[in-house]
């Protein structure tokens, strides 16, 4: 122990002990850096996600154009809907069960749709994908 000590109080134990802090840095930081390759590499899930969002942005936009079909004076619609955030799971307590799943919340709808140009039609298409969705008019833009 005398001899561990001595070596370690020495300018060469100093230098020893600095060089190897300096090289588990180093691989502390190579280490690191591995690990966000290979959760790049792990892309499926974030796949499933991507195509989850455009399932449910899918479904939306159909339902949408549905319900606009039934307004007098509209035809050949195309709808667009932009979201916010994919879904988030709330996990509750101790346990890890999904407590609620909040849906990802709607930043933006484009309705093409003859019949458009006609302020009446255009109201009704608005107020309907307003109450529909659930958003306010400032992100709803109808057009034709």
């Amino acid at each position: 122990m005398g001899k561990l000590t001595e070596v370690l109080k020495s300018e060469k134990g100093i230098k020893v002990i600095f060089a190897i802090g300096i090289a588990l840095i180093i691989i502390i930081f190579l280490l690191s850096f591995l690990d966000g390759k290979e959760s790049r590499r792990d892309s499926p899930e974030k796949e499933n996600i991507l195509t989850d969002i455009d399932e449910y942005e899918g479904k939306l936009e159909k339902r949408l154009t549905g319900i606009i079909e039934e307004i007098d004076g509209t035809s050949d619609i195309h709808v667009m809907i932009t979201l916010e955030k994919s879904e988030e799971n709330i996990y509750g307590g101790k346990t890890s069960d999904i407590s609620a799943t909040v849906t990802p919340t709607i930043r933006g709808v484009v309705v093409v749709c003859k019949g458009g140009e006609n302020a009446v039609v255009r109201e009704k298409v608005l107020e309907a994908v307003c109450k529909a969705l659930g958003v306010s008019a400032a992100r709803v833009c109808v057009t034709y």
